[in-house]
């Protein structure tokens, strides 16, 4: 079947270290400024039609709206700290392009602990009708859950039996799940249990299968001499004192088999990647800043038939 590309769809995830889900004050004005800025500087030179954000509060996503200044983006704020659990999540999404169909948030047990799972977002895209189920997670960090706690595969085998139940309904869905999940691309949580691959091939045989890019941003950005390394990036996360790495590829987006296929909607993996502009790199890798995460982008293409 002949397809024309009619436009685009590009998705952004940013845990922003503004509000992490713990009891602490806001975030100063200074650091609220900053994100606003880098966000905004996003908007004008790659463009976002879903920016999923974590570690935020209302408060925060009131001046990142502001700040943006654009009336066609919307907020589905998932934020609350009134309980025991505490999210952090948002999504914002240009309703010229899409439309909000439903959300809900995905919990679990196990034993005696509660999960959060993720936040899914049901959109719907103006130019096809098609429907994107997106999923924002944000896991808990390892020193709170280390990698080693059955924990986290059961958060990837939650998100698994998730999109299976999906496409038991829908064989060829459109989904995305998109997040920090505290664990890299290898990690069994994701590669064992979500069945996030790196297999291009075998996702698009195979439905079971998730297809992740950020397998192929684990190292170095930049091939070696003195001034690429001050530029580059090793990851999406960097910390400081790590014990064996001080990055980590723990911000991903992971793309059901459907985006790898001939069909209205197609992955352009060209368009995926970290976002590391310089003032934020700065900050990421300065001890004293609150700033340890960069934005990652997704673009899947958007085709009508010809």
């Amino acid at each position: 079947m002949p397809w024309s590309t009619v436009g685009s769809l590009v998705f952004v995830w940013w845990n922003t270290s503004l509000s992490p889900p713990i009891a602490k004050p806001p975030a100063s004005d200074e650091n609220v400024r900053f994100v606003v800025e880098q966000l905004r500087d996003i908007r004008l030179e790659i463009g976002f039609d879903i920016l999923a954000l974590g570690e935020v509060r209302s408060s925060d996503l009131q001046a990142i709206i502001d700040g943006l200044g654009d009336p066609n983006l919307r907020v589905h704020d998932a934020t609350d700290r009134s309980g025991r659990l505490m999210y952090d999540t948002a999504v914002i999404y240009d309703c010229s392009k899409l439309s909000l169909e439903s959300t809900h948030s995905m919990t679990d047990r196990f034993g005696n602990k509660a999960l959060k799972t993720g936040e899914v977002v049901v959109l719907r895209v103006a130019a096809t009708g098609d429907r994107i189920v997106m999923v924002v997670s944000h896991w808990p960090g390892r020193r709170n859950v280390p990698d080693c706690a059955p924990a986290r595969p059961e958060l990837g085998s939650s998100l698994r039996r998730y999109a299976e139940r999906i496409h038991e309904e829908v064989p060829n869905a459109f989904i995305v799940l998109a997040g920090d999940y505290n664990d890299d691309p290898f990690s069994p949580s994701l590669a064992n249990h979500m069945l996030a691959t790196r297999d291009r091939s075998l996702a698009r045989r195979n439905n079971r299968f998730l297809y992740n890019p950020f397998w192929r941003k684990l190292g170095e950005s930049h091939d070696h001499n003195r001034s690429a390394e001050m530029q580059g990036v090793c990851g999406t996360h960097f910390y400081y004192g790590g014990d064996h790495s001080q990055w980590f590829t723990f911000d991903q987006i992971i793309f059901s088999s459907a985006f790898l296929q001939d069909s209205s909607m197609c992955l352009n993996e060209e368009l995926c990647g970290i976002v590391a502009p310089s003032e934020l790199r700065a900050k990421v890798i300065t001890r004293r800043e609150i700033f340890d995460h960069f934005p990652v982008l997704g673009t899947i293409e958007v085709r009508c038939e010809s």
